[in-house]
């Protein structure tokens, strides 16, 4: 098997001063089904670009192997698929449909123009793409974005048939613990390699981390009672000091013997104050040392919503719904209730119209015709989080204005999320999809509402994130309407279920 070698890397953007990685070194074997984890902004896709040779930094990656990337970005979308593809890599039609036959996928759509394509579609030719040669390493980075449960396990069925190793970046803990065997997690600016699936390296994390906290605890403690010994020290110099002082004032009232005893006390005085010095410079050597030892634990700060129950009962009641797009039926006989607490799940899926629902209720949907009844609680004050957050331009400050939202409750919802200082200023559409998929969450748990259309929050966040949003919803009960396909997500925050049917 070949291996991937890596030595003294380091790696930082021009606009910042911070490393992404700083000297690291790594031996990853090319059989291997690794898992690559990490906050957002911490340099996954960084670290999977720098091996494809799309960045450059210093030190050097060692292989014979050949990489390929998913997703490839496409041009012109209006292209038949087929087509647009073989204008950026070299491949045969056959190889294409085989992997697409594998991955369970019509070979027919790489006769459509891409952009008449499903997200999951997309998806699908994209990743088989990645697989038509062989000899090729897959560098996978998020595959299981806006893909439903059913896609999501061909996905990792399709995966799991391959014998060549890879390296997947996801957030999806369900998937990556079907699709891997060892995990590299980037931690700061180093990565660590875990032997086992995601679970697994949870698991181990979880209670390194319970230790690192005792251990930080049991430091805190002793660097606190040093500190206190520091302070005595101090005090008792300064009474020392003020005991020489006014042997000095009185110099003039006091007789010759006096003056021995005087000077014998500035003698003392002088040794004494060099003892606490020295005693003090003591413990700053031994509180350097202890804070030494304390290990860096990422905490993550909980999050806020400016949810504001509503007096209504019952915010949002669906009887018997039907819609159609263009005369073609999405779905049938839908029933749900949202009252003014609670988080019902809408599951299907794709191409089911569970978006479609969303933009109908805010009366966005074009083209749209329904049979049967919704009807919306009266002056509701609806958040939305679309799925396409790419329609946010432009900076943060100006963006607060349009969305009439605070600029500086924004900008500390993002700081809580774990979003770089240094960003702040970056226009929106030049952000990393996961920032601008903070910046959407953020505006949403900033400005008032009574009710939540919330279209694949999951998609694009760290598991980190995802966590900061599960225990906030937990905790908090608001009216929500929620399109997820991450399954453990729904599981730990929907009061209810609804499966969506055509």
């Amino acid at each position: 098997m070949s291996s991937i070698k890596i030595s003294n890397l380091s790696f930082r953007y021009e606009d910042s001063s911070d490393y992404i990685f700083n000297r690291l070194n790594l031996d990853l074997d090319s059989s291997w089904r690794l898992g690559l984890v990490g906050r957002n902004g911490r340099g996954k896709t960084t670290f999977l670009k720098l091996l494809d040779k799309k960045l450059l930094g210093r030190g050097k990656i060692q292989t014979d192997l050949n990489f390929s990337y998913y997703p490839i970005s496409i041009n012109d979308l209006e292209n038949i698929t087929l087509y647009e593809l073989q204008k950026q890599l070299n491949f045969e039609q056959w190889e294409l449909e085989r992997e697409l036959n594998l991955l369970g996928a019509d070979p027919n759509l790489i006769w459509q123009p891409f952009n008449t394509l499903s997200g999951g579609e997309q998806t699908k030719i994209l990743l088989a793409l990645s697989f038509t040669d062989q000899n090729s390493f897959p560098l996978i980075d998020e595959p299981t974005n806006h893909l439903d449960e059913a896609s999501r396990k061909e996905v990792s069925d399709y995966l799991r048939m391959h014998h060549q190793g890879y390296i997947v970046v996801s957030h999806d803990r369900e998937f990556l613990n079907q699709v891997t065997d060892r995990i590299l997690a980037i931690e700061n600016s180093e990565i660590h390699l875990y032997q086992g699936n995601f679970a697994t390296y949870e698991e181990v994390k979880e209670e390194r981390d319970a230790f690192n906290r005792e251990k930080n605890q049991k430091l805190a403690g002793e660097i606190g009672n040093l500190h206190r010994q520091k302070e005595q020290f101090y005090h008792w110099a300064q009474k020392i000091e003020a005991k020489k002082k006014l042997g000095q004032k009185t110099q003039h009232i006091i007789n010759r013997r006096s003056r021995i005893n005087k000077a014998a006390l500035g003698h003392a005085s002088a040794k004494m104050m060099k003892k606490s010095i020295s005693a003090r410079n003591r413990m700053d050597k031994r509180i350097e040392e202890k804070e030494g030892l304390m290990v860096n634990i990422e905490d993550v700060p909980s999050l806020t919503m400016n949810y504001c129950p509503n007096y209504h009962q019952v915010l949002l009641e669906i009887k018997d719904l039907n819609v159609s797009i263009q005369e073609k039926e999405l779905f049938t006989d839908l029933n749900l209730v949202v009252r003014n607490h609670g988080v019902v799940s809408l599951e299907g899926k794709n191409g089911a119209g569970k978006s479609t629902l969303l933009k109908l209720l805010l009366e966005k949907a074009r083209e749209v015709s329904y049979r049967g009844n919704y009807r919306l609680a009266n002056g509701l004050a609806i958040s939305y989080l679309p799925q396409d957050f790419t329609i946010y331009k432009g900076s943060l400050k100006k963006f607060a204005q349009e969305q009439r939202i605070s600029y500086e409750d924004l900008l500390n919802m993002l700081k809580k999320m774990g979003f770089p200082r240094s960003n702040f200023e970056t226009p929106i559409e030049e952000m990393s999809m996961g920032q601008q998929k903070r910046v959407a969450i953020a505006k949403s748990l900033v400005e008032k509402a009574d009710l939540y259309l919330w279209d694949e929050p999951a998609n694009y966040l760290d598991v980190f994130n995802q966590d900061q949003l599960i225990k906030l919803l937990q905790e908090v009960k608001p009216a929500m309407l929620l399109i997820e396909h991450d399954e453990y997500f729904i599981e730990q925050v929907a009061d209810q279920r609804i499966v969506i049917s055509n």
